[in-house]
């Protein structure tokens, strides 16, 4: 057999095997697992030129607890946790907060908050407050009615607001153990509060940090980071952010694939490990390759010598 048969043979013994497909299925990554969103709300607000604070906080109103008649120095976005929570606004109808119901408060509207039922309850509030102004002022100042508990807050200074439309946004994120956001990064500026578990929190170009129950994380719009739930229990945080209407929560920024970061690597550079196991199937292949040819030359040399 000459050698251009022998070349072909090969070739058509190698064409067959799935060795392509299968070193793409070990060089794909597994999809990654992102957090579930357990509560969230939306305020669309016309916001004035100023100065503001973006409040975060976590109220716990033990059977028979409220807030008298009071109001709130801005707009205010309330979601429910647990529990059932009455909201009576001054000359409105009475009303029950529930787990995932969503009510948005406009600043200075005058209006009251009971625990009426036998369990504990729990609100979320996000509050866009101008500087200089009380987050509640209460009116009825003769109520002896006990207040709620205030379990976790934060704020975020925000200084130089641009007037226009805006999205105030009320999150609760839960991680499973791997669960991560990859590089990231927001539309608008985000107070984070740790609610349970430890997150893990990778500034581009920045040093780790742990989100633990109770800390507070201000992430200023644009910056680029990475959260990931490390450890092997679950893990979950608050968020409320100021979101520019039309403008995304949040944009993954977009990796280099494997095999591109592969082709920008120097040549001649040193390659440390074993190899993978793309690289065993392929080896695989060649001696398959190897011994097919070998048979054939030797049934050649047979037929020639009359074997």
């Amino acid at each position: 057999m000459n050698r251009a048969r022998m070349l072909a043979v090969m070739l058509a013994l190698l064409a067959p095997l799935p060795f392509a497909g299968a070193l793409n299925a070990l060089a794909a990554p597994a999809a990654q697992e992102g957090p579930s969103v357990s509560f969230e709300g939306t305020f669309p607000l016309t916001v004035e030129a100023g100065d503001y604070d973006l409040v975060y906080l976590v109220l716990d109103f033990a059977p028979g607890a409220g807030i008298p008649l009071h109001f709130h120095g801005g707009p205010a976005l309330v979601v429910g946790m647990e529990g059932e929570l009455t909201l009576l606004p001054e000359g409105g109808t009475e009303r029950k907060l529930m787990p995932g119901d969503v009510v948005n408060e406009t600043a200075r509207v005058q209006h009251t908050m009971t625990n009426k039922s036998a369990a504990n309850t729990r609100i979320l509030a996000v509050i866009l407050l101008p500087k200089g102004q009380d987050v509640t002022t209460v009116l009825d100042t003769a109520s002896t009615v006990s207040g709620p508990t205030l379990a976790n807050e934060g704020a975020f200074p925000l200084a130089g607001v641009t007037a226009g439309e805006y999205d105030l946004v009320n999150l609760v994120l839960d991680f499973a153990p791997g669960a991560q956001i990859p590089l990231h990064f927001h539309g608008g500026p985000a107070v984070v509060v740790g609610k349970e578990g430890e997150l893990t929190l990778r500034p581009e170009g920045g040093m780790e940090h742990k989100v633990t129950p109770g800390m507070v994380v201000n992430e200023r719009a644009g910056v680029r980071h990475v959260m990931i739930n490390v450890s092997s229990a679950n893990a979950a945080i608050f968020a409320g952010l100021l979101v520019p209407k039309g403008a995304e929560i949040t944009t993954l920024v977009a990796q280099a694939a494997p095999e591109a970061a592969a082709a920008t690597e120097p040549a001649g550079m040193p390659r440390t490990g074993g190899g993978g196991p793309g690289e065993w199937l392929w080896l695989a292949a060649l001696l398959l390759a190897a011994g097919a040819v070998t048979s054939l030359t030797y049934a050649a040399r047979g037929r020639r010598s009359g074997i």
